[in-house]
């Protein structure tokens, strides 16, 4: 996910380019023997640490924390915004490597193995299936493993294509395509009057994993089988034959210059201004895009632009898209104010309060009640692509190294079979 055209500073792109670190590995021992920096005086409040990059957050939470503490006097919540996720994620490791670790904290890709190492709560057990019941299924099943969840969705998302229909109108196309072939025939048309197609980022290459990885879902119609194959499940590769169909796909994309010359080598930004320059016709992108085109695009652009679902690979299929949380909440298992933790979480996601925060930052929700109350028009129709939305993001160790080899897709510089065992290498390598 990223947001380089808005004024958030919520950016996938960096969230996934420390995603491949080393993540230390710190047991439940260690973190008992440090923890006295959570605890309070008997006779004082419960302090909750809030720790977060979500710089989106740091003008409407204050309200947030003071209303919570108004009503809850004996929670005090201690909130700490860190610039970018470069800033943030040597704090957190130190913080996890002292054994204090802030009782609610953005897991980053981390969610799962910190909860695996007894650093993250497992919340089914401490917040109940109702709870987690209100959130995508998306959303929470990128934080759950073998039955435990760690983490819950704070920001969701979801992909689409957005085009201009002035452009399709000089190019002699009228409604929007269904599928990727209708695509490639749309494309076709459009590269004839001189603009490019589709605009698209993949530079870096965990970019191109947004655009590629729902394409095996779409190929097997399951949006569970990428998250089988980030958890290293027996008999899931990146050689298996769904890979090598999405790999095949892409290709023939490319192939058809459905995507602008120089896909490789375009940054977010620059993929988006082509789009709201009238240089290329489409852009590939997601749900954070609306408000940054309020902000770059001129007024008459912003008041004509569309938005389409990501195309399904035939005709009548699901539109599989894109939707997880890049943004999300842990709690800390060893706190000794885990308690206090847990209830301002739900204060959080109680459906006022939570709505008023996603629409004051223009974010998509990861809950149902907070869908229902978007305000903004672009993200209300997004939104309700949601229910088909599937894994993106590749939270297990290493497997963001996968988005380097899928570049050779873009450049034609290998075939999808080579590419594929490319990218099981460089995951295996990386998980060493």
């Amino acid at each position: 996910m990223t947001r380089d055209n808005t004024k958030n500073s919520f950016s996938r792109r960096s969230l996934l380019k420390v995603a491949g670190a080393a993540i230390p590995a710190v047991g439940v021992s260690s973190l008992l023997e440090g923890c006295g920096g959570s605890s309070n005086a008997s006779n004082g409040p419960a302090t909750v640490r809030l720790w977060s990059w979500y710089t989106e957050m740091q003008d409407t939470i204050p309200k947030v924390i003071k209303d919570f503490e108004a009503k809850n006097p004996n929670i005090k919540i201690e909130n700490r915004i860190f610039g970018t996720p470069d800033q943030y994620l040597p704090a957190l490791t130190a913080a996890v490597s002292g054994g204090d670790v802030p009782e609610i904290f953005a897991p980053h890709v981390r969610a799962i193995t910190y909860g695996e190492q007894g650093i993250s709560a497992d919340l089914i057990k401490d917040l109940g299936s109702d709870f987690l019941k209100q959130f995508f299924p998306s959303t929470n099943q990128e934080y759950t493993k073998n039955g435990k969840q760690y983490a819950v969705g704070w920001e969701a998302q979801t992909f689409g294509i957005f085009y201009d229909p002035a452009a399709f109108a000089k190019a002699g196309v009228s409604g929007e395509p269904e599928t990727w072939d209708d695509l490639i025939h749309v494309a076709a048309k459009v590269n004839a009057t001189g603009m490019s197609s589709v605009s698209m980022s993949c530079d870096p290459g965990t970019s191109a994993l947004d655009f590629f990885l729902p394409l095996i879902t779409q190929v097997t119609d399951d949006p569970t089988w990428y998250l089988k194959l980030d958890q290293l499940q027996s008999g899931y590769t990146y050689t298996s034959q769904p890979v090598v169909q999405a790999l095949q796909l892409t290709d023939k994309l490319v192939k058809a210059k459905v995507f602008q010359p120089g896909t490789t080598g375009t940054s977010g930004d620059q993929a988006s201004q082509l789009f709201y320059t009238g240089k290329a016709a489409m852009f590939f992108a997601g749900s954070w895009t609306p408000s940054g085109l309020i902000k770059n695009a001129s007024p008459a652009f912003v008041k004509r632009y569309k938005i389409m679902p990501t195309p399904a690979i035939k005709s009548g299929a699901r539109h599989w898209t894109a939707d997880q949380a890049g943004a999300g909440w842990a709690v800390s298992e060893t706190s000794k104010n885990k308690d206090a933790a847990l209830t301002f979480l739900k204060y959080l996601y109680s459906t006022d309060v939570y709505s008023k925060l996603m629409n004051a930052s223009n974010a998509m929700p990861s809950t149902q009640a907070g869908v229902d109350a978007i305000t903004e028009p672009h993200l209300k129709l997004m939104a309700g692509w949601l229910k088909d939305g599937c894994p993106h993001i590749p939270f297990g160790s290493g497997s963001s190294t996968a988005g380097d080899p899928l570049q050779k897709i873009f450049d034609q510089t290998a075939s999808p079979a080579q590419v594929a065992q490319d990218m099981q290498s460089a995951v295996t390598n990386a998980r060493g």
